[in-house]
């Protein structure tokens, strides 16, 4: 069932309430009826659809009077901008009725009701390591997660605020909505720790969240365990999220729905249901602490109590596993419970997160539960933009794994459709885009600026790794659809997902190239691998997940072939081994099978290997760059299937070649002019090979490399290195500047582009 549905739900129950009709609407999974949660009527649903959720729509919190008797009437109306605004009134209960008669005959207004307030979904214990992440599919203990790290999405966490100065939070808390009167950004903790589980940064000797670089929204809401009554109402806060970029928000608490509710409750309910509609139709992902009502306890007015908001439609609803994956006895059972995810529980484990003041705190509940579910869905916003938040929840549910859990847990109320399974989900989402929106469609390119690796994925720039003084970057390559970059830095080989970094030393690392295959069989399993080449001429193949050996074989040549080998990289699933030396009258390179281990096809080509090969985007063709020494080489365009010669073309005098690269089916390269022994003396400009012949496009081009399908106005153009910059060419409207980019002190290296992309 898609959660994001708000109508075609069961058992219809009418209120009339003055001339107004307010329809309830509840929902039925099978079990029968359940209680009731508001649906909007049409006239209300259209203004919410007219909104558009804007920062400079109005936010005046209202400061509330001294006078606890007053009771805060809040108020959703759409204004002539177009704006959805959620104000609050003060008013003796006894004036609210009329009140509210008098607002809803307004024109724009939405809905108008007395917000109670709501509990926290907690129970307070400690433990001392993070067995949430392994249990999520992070290798155990490890700060890298398997999974992208959320950058570009943003979170809004609607709670008892944020200590934003922890540590674990530095940059992470990008806004926050003030209220009148505020004192601590966080007097109860409780916020610190939901923001701490999502979005807690890597690599500063603290905890890692789920979205270690996601940006989030501070929203402190009303709860009955903050004291500071200036706080707005969570459906109040929830709108003001939606204004300010939300992508998804957490609201880890809850309070109990009735099941008959009187003419207060059900404008009430209306308010909520309404910030609910104005979020999911905007594209946010709900996400909502199930509850703790499992067992009695003194906050459930019921044992298995149906929860506000977690129930509403249109709001993913967790409830807590322990370390065990057992249900957490606390955990509220009920039709209503989406999918669960680690919370904490019998056996005294709980969630280690931040806690204000620079601490940390073991803490459980389906408080702790539901940030792991809304960070999964701000990682999935930001690898997949293009992405409905439709999209996002559903993959949420429907890859969500019952075998993990208890057997006879499986078969009761309370886990929904299963453990979260945040992997199965982006993959879900990833294989549902349209074809000319999928990632693998997009260019990806690595740079070095200044001592860091630094990549571009059409959208944004993510630091890569930070490299060690003097450390030349040898090699890189990307996988087809750019979600995995391998190279070889000085003497170490790495490979990087997006989030995670490996590395490890390697014998052939410090002289030779390295190739990247995917979906190849070697040494009889079939995989994506990292392989390199010694001096010997044996291969060495690399997991590319974790870099571990996986098989170590000896390719067989021609008895002929006695000349030194040597690996220049991969081309259609092949890989590509110069022959130089030994007896021969002149060099070969050889197109190598890694199934069978063995070469048949070779073409003759002049000297030994000058400057890393290039590959087009089909495969279909190889260009290498070979000579008797830098200023005498010369480039040999082969076509791959019988590794025949397309074009000789021999370098213009007294330059040398940088880099050869295909742009569509042309090849292109970067020349420098040179000193006396042959080394590079200054960029000689970018050249295309035309007719056999090399011609000079720019004069002043370092080195530079064709984008496409960028996520910007501008869906193709160039990455270009000039000496002392880098930037963007045409520039990027929305994406990162020249500034940004910085001086681009070796690269730029990117995947292949399918088609022509004109140069400047």
């Amino acid at each position: 069932m898609n959660r994001r549905l708000l109508l075609g739900l069961s058992a219809v129950v009418v209120v009339i309430v003055a001339a107004a009709a307010i329809v309830l609407v509840t929902r039925d999974d099978g079990d029968g009826a359940a209680p009731a949660a508001v649906a909007l009527a049409d006239e209300q649903r259209a203004l919410l659809d007219s909104a558009e959720p804007s920062p400079d729509c109005p936010d005046e919190p209202a400061t509330p009077p001294d006078d606890d008797s007053l009771v805060a009437l809040d108020v959703l109306r759409v204004d002539d901008q177009n704006c959805l605004m959620a104000s609050t009134e003060y008013l003796p209960a006894g004036e609210v009725g009329a009140r509210q008669a008098e607002l809803l005959a307004e024109d724009g207004v939405v809905a108008a009701g007395v917000v109670g307030e709501v509990s926290l979904n907690e129970d307070d214990d400690r433990r001392d390591d993070q067995w949430t992440l392994d249990r999520l599919g992070a290798e155990e203990g490890s700060p890298d997660l398997p999974w992208p790290d959320g950058e570009g999405a943003v979170l809004a966490v609607l709670d008892t605020g944020i200590d934003e100065t922890h540590p674990d939070l530095g940059n992470a808390v990008i806004e926050r909505r003030h209220y009148p009167g505020e004192g601590e950004h966080d007097p109860k903790g409780h916020g610190t720790h939901v923001a701490g589980i999502a979005a807690a940064r890597r690599d500063n000797g603290g905890i890692v969240g789920v979205a270690p670089r996601v940006s989030v929204l501070d929203v402190p809401v009303l709860l009955k365990e903050a004291d500071d009554p200036g706080r707005p109402s969570w459906a109040v806060g929830l709108v003001w999220a939606v204004n300010h970029g939300a992508d998804v928000a957490n609201m880890s608490f809850g309070g109990p729905i009735p099941a008959e509710p009187n003419v207060e409750e059900a404008h009430s309910l209306e308010v909520q249901a309404a910030a609910v509609y104005f979020a999911v139709t905007n594209d946010v992902v709900l996400v909502a602490s199930g509850g703790n009502c499992g067992q009695p306890i003194n906050r459930c007015e019921e044992r298995n109590q149906q929860e506000n908001p977690s129930s509403l439609p249109g709001v993913i609803a967790v409830g807590a596993v322990q370390e065990d994956f057992d249900l957490a006895g606390y955990s509220t059972r009920n039709e209503f419970i989406d999918l669960v995810a680690p919370g904490g529980g019998d056996l005294m484990n709980t969630v280690v997160s931040t806690y204000p003041d620079g601490g940390y705190e073991g803490i459980g509940g389906t408080s702790q539960a539901a940030p792991h579910v809304a960070a999964a869905a701000a990682l999935i916003r930001a690898a997949a933009p293009e992405a409905s938040g439709d999209d996002i929840a559903q993959a949420l549910l429907d890859t969500a794994d019952l075998d993990p859990l208890d057997e006879e847990d499986r078969l009761g109320l309370g886990v929904g459709h299963g453990f979260l399974d945040i992997e199965g989900a982006l993959d879900q989402v990833l294989a549902g885009l349209p074809s000319d929106m999928t990632p693998s469609e997009r260019t990806h390119a690595v740079f070095v600026r200044d001592d860091e690796l630094v990549a571009f994925d059409g959208d944004r720039l993510t630091p890569v790794m930070t490299l060690d003084p003097g450390a030349q970057v040898r090699w890189v390559e990307w996988s087809a659809d750019g979600s995995l970059l391998a190279g070889v830095v000085g003497s170490r080989l790495f490979a990087w997902d997006g989030t995670s970094l490996v590395d490890e030393a390697c014998g052939w690392c410090s002289e030779g190239l390295g190739a990247f295959l995917e979906d190849v069989e070697v040494d009889g399993a079939t995989g994506d691998f990292i392989v390199g080449m010694d001096y010997t001429g044996a291969l060495t193949w690399y997991d590319v997940a974790t870099l571990t050996e996986t098989a170590a074989t000896t390719p067989v040549f021609p008895a002929d072939a006695v000349g030194t080998k040597t690996l220049l990289g991969s081309v259609g699933g092949q890989l590509l081994v110069h022959e130089s030396g030994g007896a021969q009258a002149s060099e070969r390179v050889w197109l190598l099978d890694p199934a069978s281990g063995t070469a048949e096809l070779s073409a003759d080509v002049m000297g030994s290997a000058q400057a890393p090969m290039a590959a087009s985007a089909d495969g279909e063709q190889a260009a290498v760059v070979t000579g008797y020494g830098a200023c005498s080489a010369e480039v040999t365009v082969l076509e791959t299937a019988g590794l025949t010669e397309v074009a000789v073309a021999p370098v213009p005098e007294d330059l040398i070649v940088e880099a050869v690269f295909f742009n569509g089916e042309e090849l292109y390269a970067t020349l420098a002019e040179t000193f006396s022994d042959c080394s590079a003396l200054q960029p000689a400009g970018l050249w295309r090979l035309d007719g056999g012949q090399w011609q000079q496009l720019s004069e002043d081009t370092a080195a530079a490399r064709p984008l496409e399908g960028m996520d910007d106005a501008v869906e193709q153009g160039w990455l270009i290195a000039y000496p002392g910059r880098g930037g963007f060419e045409p520039p990027l409207a929305d994406g990162p500047s020249a500034e940004e980019v910085g001086a681009v002190t070796d690269g730029p290296w990117a995947m292949p582009t399918r088609t022509e992309v004109p140069w400047p």
